[in-house]
C-alpha cells in the first residue's frame, strides 16, 4: 500500500513538471490522475529509471533555492513570453535537465530571460519548485503519508510570504495554458 501511495504521488509529481512543460510550450493536454472507478488510482506505467529520475528531479525541484523576488519577475517573463508568441518545447515525461536544454535553445526565449533575471535554468527550475512547492502545501496535514517529500522551507516561507505574487503567477500561467488543459497549478 505505501509503495502505491509512492507511485501515486510520483506520478503527480510527473503531472506537474509535465504541467509546467506544457504551460510553457502550449502543448497538448496533462495527463490525468483521477482516481479509475471512483476508489482507485490508476497505476502509473513508469519505467524503474524514469521513476528514478522522478525522485530526483522532485527532490531537486524542491530543494532549489528560489530568489526571494522570483514570483514578479517569473509572471514578467512569462508574459513577455507569451506576447512575443514564444512557445518553448516541453513534453511530458522530459527530466528536468532535457527540459532546461530544450528552453535554452529556444530562439529569442533567452534575451527575455535575462531581461528578467533569469535564464533557462533558473527559470525551468524556479517555475518547477514554485509548482511542486505549492501542490505540497495544498495537500491537507496528515494525508500525503510518511513518504511525503518536504520542500524546502525558505522557498516555502516565499510562497506564503507573497500570496499576491503567487496567484498573480497561478493567473500568468492560466492564460498562457492551451484551452483543452486541464493542468492547473494552485
Amino acid at each position: 500500500m505505501k509503495r502505491l501511495k509512492n507511485m501515486v504521488f510520483i506520478r503527480k509529481a510527473s503531472t506537474v513538471l509535465g504541467a509546467m512543460a506544457l504551460l510553457l510550450a502550449g502543448a497538448a493536454q496533462a495527463q490525468s490522475v483521477a482516481p479509475v472507478g471512483g476508489s482507485r488510482p490508476q497505476a502509473p506505467s513508469l519505467t524503474p529509471e524514469q521513476v528514478a529520475t522522478m525522485q530526483h528531479d522532485m527532490d531537486t525541484a524542491l530543494h532549489y533555492k528560489l530568489a526571494p523576488d522570483v514570483l514578479p519577475r517569473l509572471s514578467a517573463a512569462l508574459r513577455a513570453i507569451q506576447a512575443a508568441k514564444i512557445q518553448p518545447p516541453g513534453h511530458v515525461g522530459m527530466s528536468l535537465d532535457q527540459q532546461i536544454a530544450l528552453v535554452g535553445q529556444v530562439p529569442g526565449l533567452d534575451a527575455i530571460l535575462k531581461a528578467h533575471g533569469l535564464d533557462a535554468r533558473s527559470f525551468v527550475m524556479s517555475l518547477t519548485c514554485v509548482g511542486l512547492t505549492g501542490s505540497l502545501l495544498n495537500i491537507p496535514p496528515g494525508q500525503g503519508g510518511a513518504q511525503m517529500p518536504v520542500p524546502d522551507a525558505a522557498n516555502v516561507a516565499i510562497l506564503k510570504n507573497n500570496p499576491q505574487a503567487l496567484q498573480e503567477l497561478v493567473g500568468v500561467l492560466r492564460e498562457g495554458a492551451p484551452a483543452s488543459s486541464s493542468a492547473q497549478v494552485h
